[in-house]
């Protein structure tokens, strides 16, 4: 599934990618213990806000990473071109929102220079390594894009996240995930976990809506980086209660 290194409070997880083709993954985990610090989950008087449904607009077009591991920089790229960030940022430092070219070119460059500061062998180019969403984080605060950072460790902080904006999630991608439903959903098939895990994959959180009865049953809306022609037109959905049960994820959100 994946190898791994844990050392001075850092953790470094490479999966092991099955290569589906034109549905690239390419998404590692590098979590650090700082990390605790800037939980949403510390901030009381945040977590105590009544949960709504929400939706944030994607407005930058759908990406599409084809044979590159790249996710994390689409995925990244992404949260710039929707609101309330590209208002903030996206609309000064990302291309047209129209150019799908120009923009899937930003998030290149953007996964490249992940690659450097990732912590993991070998550089894009000419290695496709895969990276880290938190590389991602650290190099738009280097550049002065975004101010930092901040992560959920629960789910009822990842929907307290969701209430502000998009929210960067890495996750592990199970093959069963590579076929949504007709409506959008990648875990419609009970049996998913069985399918086994195919690698990492960074993907952007857009809304949810909440379900006041059953929390967990709660939806998450998501943008991919394979096309308009997967799923939903580019977007997927899955629900609260498959989140819970995943290992090895981060979710994660800018501040601008």
């Amino acid at each position: 599934m994946f190898s791994g290194l844990l050392e001075n409070g850092l953790l470094y997880l490479k999966f092991d990618e099955v290569v589906h083709e034109g549905m690239r993954l390419g998404r590692n985990m590098w979590l650090d213990a700082r990390s605790l610090a800037h939980m949403v989950e510390n901030d009381v008087q945040e977590m105590g806000r009544p949960l709504k449904s929400c939706q944030w607009q994607r407005v930058l077009t759908v990406l599409d990473q084809g044979q590159l591991g790249s996710c994390t920089g689409n995925a990244g790229t992404g949260a710039l071109g929707t609101q309330p960030f590209y208002d903030a940022v996206g609309r000064t430092v990302l291309p047209a929102s129209g150019d799908a070219a120009a923009a899937e070119q930003f998030a290149v460059e953007l996964y490249a220079d992940a690659t450097v500061v990732d912590g993991y062998p070998g550089t894009y180019p000419p290695d496709d390594t895969g990276s880290s969403g938190l590389a991602i984080c650290k190099v738009l605060k280097s550049r002065g894009t975004i101010t930092g950072y901040r992560w959920a460790r629960t789910a009822y902080g990842f929907l307290q996240l969701l209430q502000n904006g998009p929210v960067l999630q890495g996750m592990p991608w199970y093959n069963a995930f590579f076929a949504p439903d007709s409506q959008g959903f990648i875990d419609s098939d009970p049996n998913w976990a069985s399918s086994g895990v195919a690698g990492g994959h960074e993907v952007e959180a857009v809304g949810v809506e909440i379900d006041t009865t059953d929390a967990f049953s709660s939806v998450i809306t998501y943008v991919n980086s394979w096309g308009t022609g997967w799923g939903d037109s580019g977007q997927f959905r899955m629900r609260l209660r498959t989140y819970e049960q995943f290992t090895g994820i981060d979710l994660k959100q800018y501040r601008v």
